[in-house]
């Protein structure tokens, strides 16, 4: 499988250049050399693909062959993630982003204990491409603003269709029934203490459903993935 790259715009012409730190990383860090085939993305969808043609100091060129476009499948697969602690939280961007999430909500849950910084966004979203290059996926997932449950519960209304994940629920993800004409499919994972009560609450009140993936408890930066696999199987994705 190519390796992928991301730029900011892609050339419409036969040439493409890669430059910055995705061109010095496929310099001096992969050492690509003229003829190897590469794939590049604006990581909206669009991609092109074609062999080196020629490589600088930190830059390289290539051929475009190829293009190409992705497009979101629908239901849209939304994660809303309770912000996790802070060693965790690349571990479980990795993982959902690699199990095929569309959307992330980061979330500021009652009982998270890490809390939303400044620069939160920026190595959310550096992960994200990070991790969308390891997967090989040229269309990288929206991450929106981090919200509180009131915002979150503001965003949702009663025509979405939202599964809770939580390991003190009596019915099983294998047991509930998902409509066939849906547009997107929030899935939302508690932080490590798990989902207050009153939370549980005002999510029930826009009928979600409270679902748990079996016995074992998973860890919060875990259980997204899993939970991800679970739905993309039920759909027959995988």
């Amino acid at each position: 499988m190519l390796s992928l790259f991301f730029v900011d715009q892609l050339s419409s012409s036969d040439n493409q250049t890669l430059d910055g730190d995705e061109g010095y990383h496929a310099v001096k860090v992969l050492r690509l050399a003229v003829g190897e085939k590469i794939k590049v993305s604006d990581g909206k969808g669009n991609w092109a693909a074609g062999a080196v043609v020629e490589v600088g100091k930190k830059t390289l060129q290539i051929k475009v062959t190829e293009r190409g476009q992705y497009k979101v499948i629908k239901p849209e697969l939304i994660v809303v993630q309770a912000v996790t602690k802070s060693d965790r939280n690349k571990e479980m961007l990795e993982l959902v982003t690699a199990a095929g999430v569309d959307q992330i909500i980061p979330w500021q849950a009652d009982r998270s204990i890490s809390k939303w910084q400044a620069d939160s966004e920026k190595k959310w979203q550096s992960t994200i491409k990070e991790a969308c290059k390891q997967s090989r996926r040229v269309k990288i997932p929206q991450l929106q603003m981090a919200m509180s449950t009131k915002q979150i519960i503001e965003q949702l209304s009663s025509d979405k269709f939202v599964l809770i994940f939580d390991a003190e629920s009596d019915l099983k993800f294998a047991d509930i029934t998902m409509p066939s004409d849906l547009s997107a499919i929030y899935l939302i994972i508690g932080p490590e203490g798990g989902i207050s009560d009153e939370e549980l609450a005002a999510f029930k009140r826009l009928g979600a459903s409270v679902v748990k993936l079996g016995e074992p408890v998973l860890r919060s930066a875990h259980a997204g993935f899993a939970a991800l696999a679970a739905v993309q199987s039920r759909l027959g994705r995988w």
